[in-house]
């Protein structure tokens, strides 16, 4: 009979593909809303670039007007992908959690 180490040892290597699995079906879930999010930004951005160059080109503001305009869109730009983040971050635990509580009980049954 092998000794209760071993048997641990060869329990927890078993669930490496579980584990790789959990963490697999997330980001593929996931994948196509970061896609829409960044697609919906990048349609937001463009429509204020447009309209900001269109105010340049027709001289209603200066350069360095537009370009603080194009660095404060990319500053909110920025704040909207970390709210996006922060959602994908609560999600992270969720699958740590997941993974944890795989791991205890496959170990509970071996023990």
């Amino acid at each position: 009979m092998p000794d209760k180490a071993k048997i641990i040892q060869d329990t927890l290597d078993g669930l490496d593909d579980q584990v790789v699995g959990l963490v697999s079906n997330f980001v593929k879930r996931r994948r196509q809303h970061y896609e829409e999010a960044a697609a919906k930004l990048h349609k937001n951005l463009k429509k204020d670039a447009k309209r900001y160059a269109e105010m340049l080109a027709d001289k209603k503001i200066k350069q360095e007007d537009f370009e603080f305009l194009m660095k404060g869109r990319w500053a909110q730009l920025k704040i909207e992908l970390l709210s996006e983040l922060s959602i994908s971050k609560a999600k992270f635990e969720d699958i740590a959690g997941e993974v944890l509580k795989l791991t205890i009980k496959t170990l509970l049954v071996v023990i």
